[in-house]
């Protein structure tokens, strides 16, 4: 059997999706996630992205890790995936509404940009590293907050694979470099390495930006892949960056 996917990157984190609203895999889909995303033996990407069939919405984002756990909530896919079901005529629409892993989702496509919202951090709690106080933010996926300096400059693989095992976060660093605007590298669970970019991990920084150094929203973030934006009306969280469709290819299952 032959499938069609598309690879689509969203500011540098990249994802296979694949139309599944006619489920046709029969191996176990942490399985298929792992097969595809290998760098060196598929076809590789952060994660893999299913876009599901739902009574209730537009569709389900199935989302999975490169190490296969899912589903998922992921900013960056979300958006992508909004971007997947609109440019390929699966449902175009003005808004949109969705299911991730972690509940419903608003999202909407203006000016080459795609928004989403984040849900609300359950919890906002406070740890000390030695003598380092460090965020941990909940937004739909969980995040470390560690405000630093020179982090392009940095040895993200110095502390952050202990930390991501010991804190089971997503470990991001942040720089201020201007008033609502910093610099942020994420390394991600799941993929088990920096990643260009975290949709998530970038409004967990803002909301801790927010609360802590009190800048106001909207928020930008200067991720390696590319900038988000981080607004907040009326009490949502909106997430806003740039996607962009890679190469579209056949898959033989």
């Amino acid at each position: 059997m032959e499938i069609q996917f598309w690879k689509v990157e969203a500011a540098g984190n990249d994802f296979i999706i694949i139309d599944y609203r006619t489920p046709f895999f029969s191996e176990k889909l942490p399985d298929v996630a792992i097969r595809l995303t290998d760098r060196r033996l598929g076809i590789g990407a952060d994660g893999i992205i299913l876009i599901e069939s739902h009574p209730d919405v537009d569709f389900f984002m199935g989302y999975y890790n490169a190490d296969g756990s899912g589903p998922v909530m992921c900013g960056n896919g979300s958006r992508a995936s909004l971007y997947f079901v609109y440019e390929s005529a699966i449902c175009r629409k003005e808004q949109y509404r969705f299911l991730a892993s972690d509940g419903l989702h608003l999202g909407h496509i203006q000016n080459g940009k795609v928004s989403l919202t984040i849900n609300q951090p359950g919890n906002f709690q406070s740890a000390d590293i030695g003598s380092e106080t460090v965020y941990l933010v909940d937004t739909g996926v969980p995040h470390m907050i560690r405000f630093s300096e020179n982090i392009s400059d940095l040895d993200i693989y110095a502390e952050s694979p202990k930390l991501r095992k010991q804190y089971n976060a997503n470990i991001n660093y942040i720089e201020k470099i201007g008033e609502s605007n910093w610099k942020i590298r994420t390394y991600e669970r799941g993929v088990e390495d920096e990643t260009l970019a975290c949709g998530t991990g970038a409004t967990a920084a803002a909301v801790t930006i927010n609360r802590i150094s009190g800048d106001p929203f909207p928020i930008k973030l200067q991720a390696r892949g590319g900038d988000l934006s981080i607004d907040k009306n009326m009490d949502k969280l909106w997430l806003t960056g740039p996607v962009r469709k890679v190469y579209e290819g056949n898959l033989l299952i």
